[in-house]
Parts: structure tokens; C-alpha cells; sequence
């Protein structure tokens, strides 16, 4: 049996990635930040194959305490998914604590889950962090400093991640999910959390060790830096 855990599955493309795993058979450990998401969450989706614990990724002690709850559960895939938006401050006035909090959830969040988790992950697993394109160095756009550079540095933090896990075999990138119709990416984005979430289901069960340390969209394509 399969276990995919998945951070920030309240909502989005989260929750919609732990309702394709369960319905495809897996065991699904579905994180959420609050009791009443998680308890939503698990009535929305009403599935046995689901769990939704509570983690707070930008809280050391939350996720040593999410960590020590799962045990020695073996883990095959986990997806770093959980991430803020951040206020849309504009230079000269900007918020430092709120971009702080930023980094905490967006950047610094991925490598705290996937630490502590680093012994539950069994050998050929893969860890899917989920960014963006508006992390790419190469897109030259204006606004959103919080978001774009959180996702910039994760980006960075998983390549150097997928070096040290590479000698277990497991496979770690970065994924830009795509434009979705979520809270975040707003009603007029292009394509829906389900389209969204097959098609990351899809590139994380294709991976290959050869891959680690990539940039991958939604739809399998590579993405620029």
C-alpha cells in the first residue's frame, strides 16, 4: 500500500491531490494547520483512506510533534504543497514581518517537513515541493516580492536537498502547478485544482531518479529556472 503525505491539504490543489491518492487506493496522511480544517476536511472528503493531522509547518515544534506521531510509518511520497501568498506589498512600503512568515511557510517549511521526515522515507520515495513559476529567475515581472522570492529560494533549497537525498534513491523537485482556480490563483486562472492535481499525480509517479533536482511543470514539461 502507497502512503503520500500531503501539507496544506485544507483546500486547493492540497485537497484535491489527497482525493485523487485515496480514490486510487493509497493511504493519504493529509495535513492541515487547524482542528476545524481538519475535522472539514475530513467529513468533505469521508474517505478511510484519509487521515488529517494537524502540522504547522512554519512551527518547529508542530512539525517534530507531527513527525513523532507518525512513528516509524514508512512514507513514499510526500508533497510539500502547504504555502502562503503573502501580502502584495510594493517597494517602499513594504511588511518584513509578514515576508518573514513568508519564508517560514513557503521556503523554510519544505525543508522542516522533509527532515523530520527523512528517516520515514523509504528508499526510491520522491518529494514533490510544490512552487512556482513566479520563482523563475528568468521571468522578468514586477510585484509579489514575498511570493516570488520564497519560491525562488525553495527552488534552491530542493536542488541542494535532492543532492543529499540521492544516495537513498529518492527523488526530490520543485513543480509549478499550473495556474489554478484556487483561493490563490483567483476564479480566472486557466486551469482547475482537478487538472491541476492529475497531472502532478502523473509527473510524481513518472519520476526517475535522473530527475532529481528538477523543475517540472504540471503538465510534464521541464521548467526554466
Amino acid at each position: 500500500m502507497t502512503t503520500i503525505v500531503i501539507t496544506g491539504a485544507s483546500r486547493g490543489i492540497g485537497r484535491e491531490l489527497a482525493s485523487q491518492y485515496a480514490a486510487a487506493g493509497a493511504t493519504v496522511i493529509a495535513t492541515c494547520r487547524t482542528q476545524d480544517a481538519a475535522d472539514a476536511l475530513k467529513a468533505e472528503l469521508g474517505s478511510e483512506a484519509i487521515s488529517t493531522p494537524i502540522l504547522n509547518v512554519s512551527d518547529g515544534a508542530s512539525v517534530s510533534a507531527f513527525a513523532s506521531g507518525l512513528g516509524d510509518t514508512p512514507i513514499d511520497v510526500l508533497i510539500n504543497n502547504a504555502g502562503v501568498l503573502g501580502d502584495q506589498f510594493s517597494f517602499g512600503n513594504m511588511d518584513y514581518d509578514a515576508w518573514t512568515n513568508a519564508f517560514a511557510i513557503n521556503t523554510l517549511g519544505p525543508m522542516r517537513v522533509t527532515e523530520a521526515l527523512a528517516g520515514n522515507l523509504v528508499e526510491g520515495a520522491k518529494v514533490a515541493t510544490i512552487s512556482s513559476q513566479m520563482g523563475s529567475l528568468l521571468r522578468d515581472t514586477q510585484g509579489s516580492y514575498a511570493y516570488r522570492s520564497t519560491k525562488a529560494a525553495v527552488n534552491k533549497v530542493v536542488q541542494l536537498m535532492a543532492h543529499d537525498l540521492k544516495p537513498r534513491s529518492i527523488t526530490c523537485i520543485t513543480m509549478h502547478p499550473g495556474w489554478v482556480q484556487t483561493d490563490m490563483g483567483g476564479p480566472s486562472a486557466s486551469i482547475t485544482p482537478e487538472e491541476s492535481a492529475s497531472g502532478i499525480r502523473k509527473v510524481i509517479g513518472g519520476l526517475t531518479l535522473e530527475q532529481t533536482g528538477s523543475f517540472i511543470q504540471w503538465n510534464g514539461e521541464t521548467h526554466p529556472w
